[in-house]
């Protein structure tokens, strides 16, 4: 190794011949600074990784795990506990034990995923139904499988049951039956009577009960229907109230019409304007003209003409105030109040008609809809009751021969209804919280941001060529940094 003296003049005479370091020598202040200047670039590369860690962290459904202990007795000799934990740990993990467990649910409540993709494989292939259920099944058990998880307690005879699902109310169930199948491929197996015919008859009139049940769920999917007696009871009460609120709407469209032809009438009859004020002016013309006689008079004598005429003229006056039976003169009209009355009304009538109108077309288009609904349930009818009738029968038949069968067991062998050697500690329960791994998913992603981060720091400060810090330059060159001048 050569002594800093040697590198430095070495250093410098390189330089003088014209040859400049390209790699600058870095310490760990340098690293940080190059850090600092890549922040953009850093954040730039990490906040996506951050947001898609977030959601898919969100987007995480919980799971919940429900537990069952079992008591394996170690009276065997030669066996110890934990052999014989084992043992019964490897009949519980059996597939069929799996097989026989799953066969007791309807698949879509268990694992509706897979029920969707098999109604799709039925809906592009229907000829290959049976195929394509089977398949379907035993996708079914591989689930089933990974989500039971079975462990031995070491030096114990305490054996774990867990099951895993979305839903802690199927979880349970599920592993309640998963250990009851257990028990009973257990006395199967350790039993020295053979399987009588009435478990087997169960064991069958159990799959033809799930597949009537299968048949009524997919009845109902493809004819879009929830639930068949009480959308059907929801359609006849929707009927029998709108037929009401129809025949109440057209009684009011008679009644409104009734009323609309009376103010029509009566319209026609009543005038449309009638005489406000009437200014009769004959009396005043009488009295002018007597005061010009009794002037005249003054001047003329009674036998003048000037008289004559003006009592002529007071003679025709007077005979017509006499004979006439209404006032004559200036007459004003208006509008009739009766008439404008009668027009309101029919304004409001009218309005009212045309609402009823409307009201009952949309009544009549209602009835007709839930109509042609009943009507789509009276074609259903017999094959739902069909449906129904079968799932009835079947499930007598399963509650008799599951008598019949408890009864010969009984008779046989009373011990046998719980297989020895073997105790359930603790029955399965419904698990109150549930695990996700939101978290872990987010702090993977952490993680993986943060050492994005550090190597495109890394990057970026070994594929710089000037120096980030005077010590830098210092260390690249050999020589003493005297001063340094901040960037202007």
């Amino acid at each position: 190794m050569t002594d800093n003296t040697d590198r430095r003049s070495d250093r410098i005479d390189q330089a003088g011949s014209g040859y400049v370091p390209i790699r600058p020598r870095l310490g760990m202040a340098d690293f940080l600074v190059q850090f600092w200047r890549s922040k953009w670039l850093i954040l730039a590369i990490t906040a996506p990784i951050l947001a898609i860690g977030f959601v898919c962290a969100s987007n995480m459904p919980a799971s919940f795990e429900s537990r069952a202990v079992l008591y394996v007795a170690s009276d065997t000799p030669g066996h110890s506990a934990y052999q014989l934990a084992q043992s019964e740990r490897e009949i519980l993990k059996t597939r069929l034990v799996a097989e026989r467990t799953l066969s007791r649910f309807v698949l879509d409540r268990i694992y509706p995923g897979i029920t969707a993709a098999q109604d799709r494989a039925l809906a592009q292939t229907p000829e290959r139904g049976t195929t394509i259920r089977e398949a379907a099944f035993q996708k079914g058990v591989d689930a089933f499988q990974r989500a039971i998880r079975v462990t031995a307690v070491p030096e114990s005879n305490i054996v774990n049951v867990r099951v895993v699902h979305q839903d802690p109310q199927v979880a349970a169930e599920l592993l309640n039956a998963a250990i009851a199948v257990y028990l009973q491929r257990r006395a199967e197996l350790f039993s020295d009577q053979p399987l009588d015919e009435s478990t087997v008859e169960r064991k069958t009139v159990e799959g033809q009960l799930l597949e009537a049940e299968d048949a009524i769920r997919v009845f109902l999917r493809e004819n879009t229907i929830r639930d068949f007696d009480s959308e059907r009871a929801t359609a006849q009460g929707l009927h029998a109230l709108i037929s009401n609120e129809l025949f109440a709407v057209e009684a009011r469209q008679k009644a409104v019409g009734g009323q609309l032809r009376r103010i029509r009438t009566q319209l026609t009859e009543t005038p449309k304007e009638q005489d406000l004020f009437v200014e009769d002016s004959t009396a005043d013309r009488l009295r002018d003209l007597e005061i010009e006689r009794n002037q005249a008079l003054v001047t003329y004598l009674p036998d003048s003409q000037r008289v004559q005429t003006l009592e002529t003229q007071i003679a025709d006056l007077r005979t017509r105030l006499e004979t006439r039976d209404t006032l004559q003169g200036t007459v004003r009209r208006g509008l009739n109040p009766t008439y404008q009355a009668l027009e309101v009304s029919r304004n409001s009538f009218e309005g009212e008609a045309d609402s009823l109108a409307q009201k009952r077309a949309e009544l009549a288009r209602q009835l007709a809809a839930v109509e042609a609904k009943l009507e789509r349930f009276t074609g259903l009818d017999a094959e739902w009751n069909a449906l129904q009738r079968k799932r009835d029968v079947l499930e007598a038949k399963v509650r008799t021969t599951a008598g019949n069968g408890s009864d010969q067991i009984a008779q046989t062998d009373p011990a046998a209804q719980v297989p020895g050697g073997v105790k359930i500690a603790e029955p399965a329960t419904v698990p109150r919280t549930g695990r996700s791994a939101a978290l872990p998913i987010f702090l993977l992603s952490v993680l993986t941001a943060l050492f994005l981060a550090a190597i495109t720091a890394l990057l970026r400060a070994r594929s710089a060529n000037g120096f980030a810090t005077p010590s830098s330059l210092q260390r690249t060159t050999g020589l003493p940094i005297l001063a340094a001048i901040g960037r202007v």
